[in-house]
């Protein structure tokens, strides 16, 4: 079963305030996943009371957020101020869709979380390392975790810490050595430093919750990251 897939990114704001709304960070992930995709940045639609109410939108234009999405965002804060959440999808509901939520918190952890349903170009591993090599360069990532929405809910061995499923990022050096369990440990630069890991648990194609020997490999690759104290508790994020 490969075609869901689940990216789910944790961090913290640098800063004790929210950005602008004209500085969505969606926008930028919103482009990363339509180079991935063959989607153009006039495929995204809000959130609304139908589907077919929020086909009728454009979240994004070339300049940014449409007014639209602007007007949303401000009368939500009204109400929750410090906090903000925000929401796209391409319009198709099943197969060939994509679900976008950003929950900012001035004085918590921000989850960008991404739902992808049978996109066949986010089945190659490398298209996916794009991704993620795209998303820690939009936002300073605590933790990326990459896989399907069953085994995160049900197969992972640790409910309180980020599960490797079939990628997990973390903004840290690690060595092969250090968790042989893992196909590939590939390394995130910046300006000349290793600055995180991209740990993959398969690499010769997707991951696939009904395969076992797929989530025996996930599963000692957590269990080995926590023994080296190398997987942070979700509170530790």
């Amino acid at each position: 079963m490969t075609a869901g897939l689940n990216i789910r990114l944790s961090s913290r704001l640098q800063q004790e305030e929210l950005p602008s709304h004209e500085e969505l960070w969606m926008v930028v992930e919103a482009r990363c996943f339509a180079q991935k995709t063959g989607l153009s940045v006039d495929d995204w639609h809000p959130p609304s009371s139908t589907p077919q109410a929020s086909r009728r939108i454009k979240a994004f234009d070339a300049s940014g957020p449409t007014e639209a999405v602007l007007a949303m965002a401000k009368a939500a804060e009204d109400y929750y101020p410090g906090l903000r959440g925000l929401g796209a999808w391409t319009g198709i509901e099943g197969p060939g869709g994509i679900v976008m939520t950003d929950l900012l918190d001035v004085a918590g952890l921000c989850i960008c979380e991404v739902d992808s349903d049978g996109i066949t170009s986010l089945f190659d591993p490398a298209a996916v390392v794009a991704v993620l090599h795209d998303m820690t360069r939009i936002w300073p990532a605590s933790s990326i975790q990459v896989g399907s929405y069953r085994y995160f809910a049900r197969q992972q061995v640790f409910d309180d810490r980020p599960g490797a499923g079939w990628m997990l990022y973390l903004p840290r050096e690690i060595a092969h050595a250090q968790v042989p369990e893992a196909r590939r440990l590939i390394p995130v630069m910046e300006g000349g430093h290793w600055t995180g890991t991209i740990v993959v648990s398969v690499d010769d194609g997707a991951f696939r919750i009904d395969n076992a020997a797929h989530v025996a490999s996930a599963n000692a690759i957590e269990r080995r990251l926590v023994d080296l104290d190398l997987l942070p508790r979700f509170t530790d994020l």
